[in-house]
């Protein structure tokens, strides 16, 4: 299985704790930006495998017209063998999918939306930086629902400065009651170099409260669990049948190819990322040049494979571990799973393929479990 991820680095305006490659810009930047894409998108034509998965995210793509997301979705399936019934995602910001903009997009073929609410609370959006409001969140899903879109994901943050238990709880209740297919809740993460990381240094606001992020992130497991949802993932819950296909990719360690600035690809033994400059990309008509090319071993690629799997709630594959590099995983890591057992991050299942899987105290705790696969 390979996955296509389209990077498009817009937005209507920088939120505050984002650190990804995207700024707002003007209409000429993003056509010649579509050029530059496109170019590399056909330069990189590969037809030897078919691909399952189309990820276009930011960055904000609803920002483009229709017309451009129209030239990038054509030079994706001139250039690619995508399947007739690959999951086709398209990320969406509040402020601008309207109704059109999500009858455009599914006129060409996205069949998924992930729209960026991060929460339904004025005041958390206002930390944010958010440009729309909790009523514009709920209006572009509606919109979604009536373009046809019958498997949506709903992106939240939780752990947001001066946010309450109830605050998140009200958000979350509100979006369980809008039953979208799929909610992805993140910890937020404050990076440094972002506004949200400035005004924090400077008590201009309140540090995140790590118990606060803690207690929301049990009641998003309770509660969504509770709705009928599949906590598949560290982040993400979806209703059965309804996993993001194109995540679990990196999550299995398949083959993606990634186009526009900061891009990453793998093939299975080498990964490879765009410089991340727009300028630079639009100038060399998207052959701006790699910032990382990295060829991995197999003992990097088997380590890989071990911490990517501990992220799924039901843990590595091993029968695809030993498929894939032909090694024995009790024999290879039997030192670091009994150390994880130990401390009681992982526990053992009765299933032969996925013999372990994280605890709640391993779910809290994962960045402990990856780091024994580094």
């Amino acid at each position: 299985m390979r996955g296509l991820y389209v990077h498009i680095p817009f937005c209507v305006k920088k939120c505050r704790y984002c650190d990804f490659l995207s700024a707002p810009c003007g209409p000429e930047i993003r056509e010649r930006y579509v050029d530059a894409l496109v170019s590399e998108i056909r330069r990189r034509r590969d037809k030897t495998g078919k691909c399952q998965t189309v990820f276009i995210g930011g960055g904000t793509p609803s920002v483009l017209t229709a017309g451009q997301l129209e030239k990038v979705v054509t030079a994706l399936r001139e250039s690619f063998d995508v399947a007739e019934d690959a999951e086709f995602t398209a990320e969406a910001n509040p402020e601008s999918l309207t109704r059109e903009k999500a009858l455009a997009m599914r006129a060409l073929g996205v069949n998924r939306l992930s729209i960026g609410f991060q929460s339904l609370s004025e005041r958390a959006l206002g930390i944010l930086g958010r440009v729309h409001s909790s009523r514009q969140a709920v209006e572009a899903f509606y919109n979604g629902r009536e373009a046809g879109f019958d498997n949506i994901n709903v992106d939240l943050i939780f752990g947001i400065p001066g946010e309450t238990g109830p605050e998140f709880r009200d958000t979350l209740e509100r979006v369980i009651s809008l039953s979208p297919e799929h909610v992805s809740a993140y910890s937020l993460i404050v990076e440094e170099g972002t506004a949200l990381c400035d005004d924090i240094a400077s008590a201009r606001i309140p540090e995140p409260d790590d118990g606060q992020d803690r207690e929301d992130y049990h009641f998003a497991v309770q509660a969504l669990k509770a709705a009928g949802y599949c906590h598949y993932e560290i982040s993400n819950f979806a209703k059965p049948g309804h996993e993001s296909k194109h995540n679990l990719g990196y999550w299995e360690q398949r083959e993606y190819f990634g186009f526009g600035p900061s891009a990453a690809s793998f093939n299975g033994g080498r990964r490879y990322a765009n410089v991340p400059d727009v300028t630079r990309y639009i100038e060399t008509g998207g052959d701006p040049g790699f910032s990382e090319d990295d060829f991995l071993g197999e003992e990097e690629l088997a380590k890989e494979f071990m911490m990517l799997g501990f992220r799924l709630t039901e843990g590595p594959d091993f029968g695809r571990f030993r498929e894939k590099y032909s090694l024995d995983p009790f024999e290879r890591f039997r030192e670091s799973f009994d150390r994880l057992e130990g401390r009681g991050l992982i526990v053992k299942t009765e299933d032969r393929n996925r013999p372990f899987r994280l605890t709640p105290k391993g779910l809290d705790l994962a960045n402990e479990v990856f780091r024994e696969f580094v």
